[in-house]
């Protein structure tokens, strides 16, 4: 029994020493050129050691590499698909028998990866397959198993063959479990993007399909500090496209954009944001529908594509319906309510202002959205049931109404901001009937003092870098008609009568109206003065014509008014031209407060041009003249020979 334990034990350790031999004196070498030969093979790419290598045979087959590089496939460039620092890799032995790989330990420390896609589809990180039968799908391998996985301080890069700046992604720590190739696989990590630290955990549910080419479900979730999303949805790797339910939100879209490459002015607005639609993602291209969308107040449904340009822009395209949406807060602040609220429109008590609009926000995206507004405001000004077309290019907003409703009429609007050059160039379309006066002109420009129901049209064009500049710039046309209504402040037809009257201030006052069948006028713009020649007013008991200008730029009006008091109780539609005794006035001052008072050298001009017969000062001195030179006997005294004493 003796012998037979000392056999057993010689030959015991005979075996050790021979593994222990077999372990100090392998030749690493040879595995190490094997394994090249082998991925070679298998991929078509080169595999590089640079560093130290070593080789475990127990517990698991495993091997450890510093310093790899693993190139690209033929027609992706020279430079390598992935670098490490260090790879440590080691399986079970037995599974290996079978065709299996459970990887006991899969580590990369510091790995880099270089992503590249080409417009026909291919892709640098897709690997062949052994053939397969027609129509059959390729197989890759039988089974898989991750243990433990890990990567420490890695980076990504992708880009597309039309070239730009990639993305990148750095600081990857990630951890990977699989317990097989048909089992879902989670991956828990974090990266760095843009200088943002971002928080993933992610599960795919056919890991297969990753290899293979093919399409599984995806579970994603992202945290960061600009934003928080989570998708429900499929990745197809063949494409690259991603499918599902997003939902994402976040306190500013400001920073967001920020953070994407595209940034806006610092602001109030551009805050608070929500998204929840059904996605498909094919970079350059993210695709929204089905969608519920939320702006600091505004919220919208409806269909949106955002592209992202190789430069970092996004641009926007779709279509949405809103049931409120006040555009003041993402317009400059109304100059004359510095301190007010952004919706209280032109204070007609101060200047306009002349400090530089910042319109960089108009450069930041590109948007071309169809959106169908049950209520829109703009400055004091509300609007309902519109369809605006809303088009951003390359810092040109063209806001275009199709339609809407406002103050009782209906028509259309059309606003072009062109903040693309050195100086910003504004222009304007509006044509509405059947509009209410009284609410219109109140809450566009405050003046509070017509009443009525007609057409408004203009056609206006400013520039300039302020909003002062813009207004002392206007130029174009402006036309208005109103039946039935009032001018308030003012009883005209009693100005028109007696001068004690307008002197004693009779027919000016708070209780004073002038009603009309008509009030109409056409003027034309040229450097922010707006003239008129043929203002007109129809009443019952006056009829009054107006020449003059309205200063936009210094908010002032003077306008002469010649009425002619009658006594038909015709409104409107009556005969304009009817004359009778009336005294000139004129209406000028500021449009806080616009001034009545009787144009007394007017009113002698017209005592005269009567006593003249209708004849020009000028033109009666004239035939004086002749007559005179004529000297012809039994002439009939001409109206001025009765206005200049004889000798």
């Amino acid at each position: 029994m003796g012998r037979v334990i000392l056999v057993v034990g010689a030959l015991v350790a005979v075996l050790v020493a021979a593994a222990v031999a077999v372990v100090a004196f392998f030749p690493k070498d040879l595995v190490i050129a094997e394994l090249r030969k082998q991925v070679l093979a298998a991929t078509g790419r080169t595999l590089t050691i640079g560093g130290d290598t070593d080789v475990t045979f127990w517990p698991a087959l495993g091997l450890s590499a510093a310093d790899v590089t693993l190139s690209n496939p033929p027609g992706f460039g020279d430079g390598p698909f992935l670098t490490a620092k260090e790879i440590v890799f080691a399986v079970s032995a037995a599974p290996l028998l079978r065709g299996d790989v459970e990887v006991k330990r899969l580590f990369l420390d510091t790995p880099s990866l270089t992503l590249v896609a080409k417009k026909d589809g291919a892709a640098n990180w897709t690997f062949p397959t052994e053939a397969s039968a027609p129509g059959q799908p390729a197989q890759n391998l039988k089974a898989l198993r991750l243990d433990d996985m890990r990567i420490t301080d890695g980076a990504l890069s992708f880009a597309d063959e039309g070239g730009g700046e990639p993305l990148m992604i750095s600081d990857i720590d990630a951890s990977v479990t699989l317990a097989s190739l048909d089992k879902p696989a989670t991956l828990k990590g974090g990266v760095v993007y843009r200088g943002e630290t971002v928080k993933l955990d992610a599960a795919v549910a056919r890991p297969r399909a990753l290899l293979e080419q093919g399409a599984t479900p995806l579970t994603l979730s992202l945290e960061a500090a600009p934003l928080s999303a989570t998708l429900q949805g499929q990745i197809d790797t063949a494409t690259g496209g991603v499918t599902g339910r997003l939902v994402t939100r976040g306190a500013s879209l400001r920073r967001v954009l920020s953070w994407m490459g595209s940034p806006l002015p610092d602001g109030p607005n551009f805050g608070a944001f929500a998204v929840e639609a059904d996605m498909a993602a094919l970079l350059p291209t993210i695709a929204f529908t089905k969608g519920a969308y939320k702006l600091d107040a505004v919220a919208a449904r409806g269909d949106v594509a955002i592209t992202i340009a190789d430069s970092g822009r996004l641009a926007a395209k779709g279509a949405l319906t809103i049931p409120t949406l006040d555009v003041n807060p993402y317009l400059p602040t109304p100059p004359a309510t510095q301190g007010q609220a952004a919706a209280a429109g032109v204070n007609t008590t101060a200047a306009w202002d002349s400090a530089p609009m910042d319109l960089a926000g108009l450069k930041a995206v590109d948007t071309d959205l169809s959106i169908g507004v049950a209520d829109l405001r703009f400055q004091k000004m509300q609007f309902t049931d519109g369809q605006l077309r809303l088009k951003l290019t390359n810092g040109v907003a063209d806001a275009h109404l199709t339609q809407v409703r406002m103050y009782g009429g209906a028509g259309a609007a059309r606003l072009i901001l062109d903040a693309a050059g050195a100086t910003p160039v504004l222009r304007s379309d509006i044509d509405v009937r059947d509009v209410e006066a009284l609410g219109l002109l109140t809450a566009a420009i405050g003046f509070d003092k017509i009443e009525g129901k007609g057409r408004l049209k203009a056609e206006l064009t400013g520039r300039g870098r302020s909003q002062a500049d813009i207004m002392r710039s206007l130029g174009g046309t402006l036309g208005f008609s109103f039946n039935d209504g009032a001018w308030r402040g003012v009883n005209l037809a009693q100005v028109a009568r007696t001068v004690q009257a307008a002197l004693s201030g009779q027919a000016v006052g708070t209780s004073s109206k002038t009603d009309f069948a008509e009030f109409a006028a056409d003027f034309t713009l040229a450097n922010g003065v707006a003239a008129t020649h043929n203002l007109r007013l129809l009443n019952p008991f006056v009829r009054l014509d107006g020449t003059g200008v309205v200063d936009v730029g210094a908010q002032t009006t003077d306008i002469r008014l010649a009425p002619r008091a009658v006594k038909s109780l015709e409104g409107q539609g009556g005969d304009a031209t009817l004359s009778g005794l009336g005294v000139p006035f004129r209406a000028r001052g500021p449009w806080s407060k616009i001034a009545f008072a009787p144009d007394l050298e007017g009113l002698a001009r017209t005592q005269v041009t009567r006593a003249l017969g209708g004849q020009s000062v000028g033109e009666a001195l004239g035939g004086l003249i002749n007559r005179n030179a004529k000297k012809k006997e039994g002439e009939t005294a001409s109206p001025l020979d009765r206005l200049l004493p004889r000798k």
